[in-house]
């Protein structure tokens, strides 16, 4: 007979699975396009040489982790073809 433990482990394990599926669902892919400047960037100051606060495309001020490695989150979409 399954003993009240048991069912408690067996819904924990199902609300777990249940959220990392949500997340994985609902996490959108972070692609820099394949521009020269995302293609040849080797470093987080050269992506702060347009990304910056005043740049041309400035980061939002609600973008996280802030002056971090870039490239931890971002990454370049997939060729076409």
């Amino acid at each position: 007979m399954i003993r009240t433990k048991d069912i408690h482990f067996i819904i924990m394990v199902v609300v777990v699975v249940g959220l990392l599926m949500v997340l994985y669902l609902t996490g959108r892919p972070r692609y820099l396009s394949r521009t020269e400047p995302h293609l040849s960037a080797a470093s987080d100051v050269e992506c702060f040489s347009c990304h910056d606060d005043g740049k041309v495309f400035p980061m939002t001020k609600e973008h996280p982790l802030r002056k971090k490695n870039c490239r931890q989150c971002h990454r370049l979409e997939k060729s076409k073809g």
